[in-house]
């Protein structure tokens, strides 16, 4: 295994993204018109898409670990994590199907509602520990550092394997589940990711907690820092608009996102709002908490406004 880049693994789920942007005002049972796009996406999809227009192909090796069936989209797929130099040596193609998100915007590009489909890459848990297993012993032979992600479509199963198979002082791991529903199986149960840096939500923040729950980010990321600290980890939690706070055990950090003005679609906003943070902190590794999230909400607002 080449020393020359550091390794960074995303696993989680591709999705077929199927999006729905009215052009007026909808309301639940209002037929309106808009524009309906589609193409590759999903929290893992889109994490390694945006880890790849900051750190270079010279210096970091993107992997990402999905599964995705064969069909008419799957080179589309292909093409685009080629052509962003993300490698596709860990993918499995599987079946016909894809997974997939159905969202539907407001006006302004907020979400108004969405449906994902994981079945395709949750039915391959075996493939996904066969593949884990494989990365795993190659850095703890190698001696290696890496840097290991996780988004919120890995179930608790594979994450009872991820806790067994790694270790501190090789692999750095972060946890994204970017949808607060399937936090469910880990309610009340925040000590469960210690040893994992946590990159969540206010409302994922409370799942994870339990009761009593906060109502802002600074006091929800102290609680759960108490119950998961070691001398590395990092807890980052959001809140829509409102303050974002980082906390680790030398450094409480709040920055507050810069207002969206535009009528924008957010969809991967969050995704990539965490690349950036996690690109800066790889490419500064001196810089502050305050530093690398005021650089990411920098990023993003750019990454909306070009959409």
């Amino acid at each position: 295994m080449s020393a020359s880049k550091k390794k960074i693994y995303i696993f989680g789920c591709i999705m077929w993204d199927v999006v729905g942007k009215p052009v007026e005002r909808i309301s639940s049972g209002k037929d309106c018109s808009g524009i309906i796009t589609e193409g590759p996406g999903g929290v893992a999809f889109n994490v390694a898409l945006g880890l790849s227009k900051v750190l270079t192909a010279n210096s970091f090796e993107l992997n990402l670990v999905s599964v995705i069936g064969k069909n008419e989209k799957t080179q589309i797929i292909y093409s685009s994590l080629i052509e962003n130099d993300i490698k596709t040596k860990y993918m499995t193609v599987k079946g016909s199907q894809n997974d997939t998100y159905l969202s539907i915007e407001k006006e302004n590009g907020e979400i108004f509602g969405s449906i994902n489909s994981s079945d395709v890459f949750l039915s391959s848990q075996n493939d996904i520990k066969e593949i884990f297993s494989y990365i795993c012993a190659r850095h703890k032979q190698s001696h290696n550092k890496a840097i290991l992600i996780f988004d919120g479509n890995c179930p608790r199963e594979f994450f009872d394997f991820v806790k067994k198979e790694t270790e501190e002082e090789i692999f750095t791991k972060y946890f994204i589940p970017a949808n607060f529903s399937k936090l469910n199986e880990f309610k009340n149960d925040a000590h469960y990711f210690k040893g994992f840096n946590l990159f969540i939500n206010l409302r994922e923040a409370n799942v994870l907690i339990g009761s009593p729950s906060f109502n802002n980010s600074i006091d929800a990321s102290k609680a759960i820092f108490e119950k998961i600290k070691t001398e590395t980890n990092l807890i980052i939690v959001t809140d829509g608009p409102n303050v974002a706070c980082g906390v680790s055990k030398k450094q409480i950090a709040r920055v507050k996102p810069s207002m969206i003005k535009e009528k924008v679609s957010r969809l991967g906003a969050g995704d990539a709002f965490f690349a950036y943070f996690l690109s800066y902190r790889e490419l500064n590794p001196d810089a502050s908490i305050n530093e690398s999230l005021s650089a990411a909400d920098e990023k993003t607002q750019t990454f909306l406004k070009n959409k």
